[in-house]
């Protein structure tokens, strides 16, 4: 990253043009006394020490014990340290204000849904919910969308957050409720995305190969109800699918409406062959046995 760059990103940050300077050269050249430093960053003498001592209250640089009658030297607080700092400050502002502003709220502002488009500002968006949960998430998608998750949802579980996840296709490695479908959906080839954070904060996202991804995040009550009612029972009947899928292809076949069943064709032969995998895997288990004994 460039140094004009550089010093733009740290002024978004809250830095002044010269306190970013002064930091950048002390992290390309240290220590320094205000002098030196003048000389290497290009702020000027005058505002070199006004600048110092404001950087120290940033907690971004430290004075070091120097020889008496030495010039004073200064020395970079390490990035890391400095970020995480900016970062606790900024989140302490942030929580505080969102408390004054409750506090100036008469009523319940109206209900946002916020409509995203393209995917990798889905997915930004999809890591944030999960990022900020505190208790729950529910989540169905593909396995592309949820491979792009993975870091952020074990993460959620580490930190005690309860995990139930259908994945369409290959899952991710994650600790928790995980049941996994492997046959084609009634949708593809567009896939989809449905996640429901602490039963608050809801997305859905859909992935057309022929349109741009769109999604829309709101934090409707009823609708999180509503889609978490919907992921629990997608839950049991992939659960109950991959451990009997013979009884779920009757039972399927037997109610389904005829105008449904070209659209769910795919289903019932998927459904089909793990039945007849499943009892190959029961007469070679069965046969094995015999053989044993």
């Amino acid at each position: 990253m460039k140094q004009d760059t550089l010093t733009e990103t740290l002024q978004q940050l809250g830095f002044s043009q010269y306190e970013a300077q002064c930091y950048l050269g002390l992290l390309r050249q240290h220590p320094l006394n205000g002098s030196q430093l003048s000389t290497v960053c290009g702020v000027p003498r005058s505002m070199v020490y006004q600048t110092l001592n404001r950087l120290e209250e940033k907690a971004a640089v430290v004075r070091l014990k120097g020889e008496e009658g030495e010039p004073q030297q200064y020395e970079p607080v390490p990035p890391g340290q400095v970020i995480a700092h900016l970062s606790a400050r900024f989140q302490a502002t942030c929580e505080h204000l969102e408390e004054e502003l409750n506090a100036l709220t008469a009523s319940r502002p109206a209900e946002v849904v916020l409509n995203i488009v393209g995917a990798d500002d889905i997915l930004r968006r999809a890591s944030f919910l999960v990022r900020q949960a505190q208790r729950r998430i529910s989540l169905m998608g593909g396995a592309q969308e949820l491979a792009a998750l993975e870091q952020d949802l074990k993460a959620a579980v580490d930190r005690g957050v309860r995990a139930r996840i259908v994945s369409l296709g290959s899952p991710p490695a994650v600790q928790g409720q995980v049941v996994t479908y492997l046959g084609e959906n009634v949708s593809a080839p567009t896939r989809f995305l449905i996640l429901v954070a602490d039963a608050a904060h809801v997305l859905i996202a859909t992935f057309s190969p022929e349109t741009t991804p769109t999604a829309l995040w709101t934090e409707n009550q009823t609708l999180a109800q509503l889609l978490s009612a919907f992921l629990n029972t997608e839950y049991y009947i992939v659960r109950l699918s991959n451990t009997h899928p013979a009884l779920v292809r009757e039972m399927l076949s037997q109610v389904l409406e005829p105008e449904d069943r070209d659209r769910y064709a795919r289903i019932l032969l998927f459904l089909e062959q793990q039945a007849e995998q499943q009892a190959a895997e029961q007469t070679r288990s069965r046969a094995e046995k015999e053989i044993r004994s």
